[in-house]
């Protein structure tokens, strides 16, 4: 069975880097006692499908993986949370539909906090350009920010446009966190999970 998960990545655990993620959750499955399902061949691993990766050092509040478990119910997912290092949580999960993350996922939303309202406004002007949507947050010295393409399109590149446009001088003077991740359909991010 493949299990679709939403989950958090939260304080410390956002400087792991993406490549390492599936290891971290097929030890946390492990010892959940959930068992997974592992690939053929000489060096078998565990069967894991990861959303499109952040940059080391960005929060997200909804990334998306699949992992394939020889369960029958995905509600096994709940004692996995127990065994997660603190940050990272799984909120929701569910059985996958069949498509893979990489063809569903088309869209990304991120909310862009910067130290000081200036910055904010100078990089409505400079980002609008280059990405879907963008708009003031709820959240003072910050933005909404909607990118279609997440595979292809990094967060980073808010960084290097912004610290090129002397905008910001490093990653020290924003914070990025992703808020949405799924399918643009036309106006918003719609979440797969």
């Amino acid at each position: 069975m493949i299990v679709r998960i939403l989950y958090e990545k939260l304080g410390p655990v956002c400087f792991v880097p993406h490549v390492e993620m599936p290891t971290l959750f097929s030890r946390s499955m492990r010892r959940a006692g959930i068992r997974q399902t592992f690939t053929e061949g000489m060096s078998p691993h565990p069967k894991i499908s990861l959303g499109p990766p952040l940059p080391v050092g960005v929060f997200s509040l909804c990334e998306l993986a699949d992992l394939w478990l020889d369960e029958e119910d995905p509600s096994c997912m709940d004692r996995l949370n127990d065994y997660l290092p603190e940050g990272l949580r799984v909120k929701r999960a569910c059985r996958a539909d069949g498509r893979s993350l990489s063809k569903s996922c088309d869209g990304a939303q991120y909310l862009l906090c910067f130290k000081v309202n200036e910055m904010s406004k100078a990089a409505a002007g400079i980002l609008s350009s280059r990405v879907e949507k963008i708009g003031p947050s709820s959240v003072g010295k910050c933005l909404d920010v909607i990118m279609l393409k997440p595979y292809e399109a990094s967060p980073a590149m808010f960084v290097k446009l912004l610290s090129s446009e002397g905008v910001i001088s490093s990653w020290g003077d924003i914070r990025i966190v992703r808020t949405k991740l799924g399918r643009w359909d036309g106006h918003e991010v719609i979440s797969l999970l």
